[in-house]
């Protein structure tokens, strides 16, 4: 990887990590406001009165609070502070490590290459965030319904760790509905692929992006082979 590294002009990721950290107090609290509730609007309201005392219960469970608590939250929000929690746990060491496109792209800025992205982070953020309430509501039930989510992080972390795509795959067809394929990884990745191959004739570049993006019919390994190039994989 550190070879391949050295030769290229270019340092793409999916989002330009050094200009996320370095975004205006403005700009940040207009992301942060993305994951709240409406003003007008409370995390209660979203579910009937069954559907509460479940995820009050494993709210508790998970947090330490109640939903009454988290009731600024998105449902979203929520899902993504538990799974973050429970990765902690997992790996304490996260708390003090680089994320790997964070790190490349620092590291090609010390070297002179070029950094860039193949979306922005209001994107991103708009996908994660922007669906709406009742879809966020119904995806945090089904969490909770599948229940062992600190196992499932730990077949993911695993499949990565022993660059394993087939495992990854699998375990992403079994928790993505199809609407969430398209959304968080086909119709992004299609779009990659027409920049990759707009930037590949003039310039080495390395992308760095998530593992997720890697396999499967819409992967970018089959994507960038049915355009013509040859992908290989480079292991220890």
């Amino acid at each position: 990887l550190m070879k391949a590294f050295d030769k290229v002009d270019n340092i793409i990721g999916e989002i330009n990590m050094i200009g996320f950290s370095e975004m205006s107090p403005e700009r940040m609290q207009k992301m942060q406001a993305m994951m709240m509730m409406p003003a007008d609007t409370s995390l209660l309201s979203l579910f009937n009165e069954e559907e509460t005392a479940k995820v009050n219960d494993w709210l508790k469970n998970q947090m330490g609070a109640s939903l009454e608590m988290l009731s600024v939250m998105k449902p979203m929000t929520i899902m993504v502070t538990v799974q973050n929690k429970i990765l902690m746990e997992m790996m304490p060491e996260l708390a003090t490590m680089t994320s790997i496109d964070k790190y490349m792209q620092t590291l090609g800025q010390r070297k002179g290459k070029t950094i860039g992205e193949l979306e922005t982070a209001d994107y991103q953020m708009e996908l994660l965030y922007g669906n709406s309430l009742e879809e966020q509501a119904d995806a945090l039930l089904e969490m909770i319904d599948h229940g062992d989510s600190k196992g499932l992080l730990q077949q993911l972390t695993d499949a990565y760790k022993s660059q394993d795509l087939d495992t990854l795959w699998e375990i992403f067809q079994e928790q993505m509905t199809g609407y969430e394929y398209d959304a968080i990884v086909k119709v992004r990745n299609l779009n990659w692929e027409k920049q990759m191959k707009e930037l590949l004739p003039q310039q080495t570049t390395l992308f760095v992006v998530g593992a997720g993006h890697l396999p499967g019919e819409y992967g970018m390994i089959n994507l960038l082979r049915e355009s013509g190039y040859k992908v290989k994989p480079v292991r220890k």
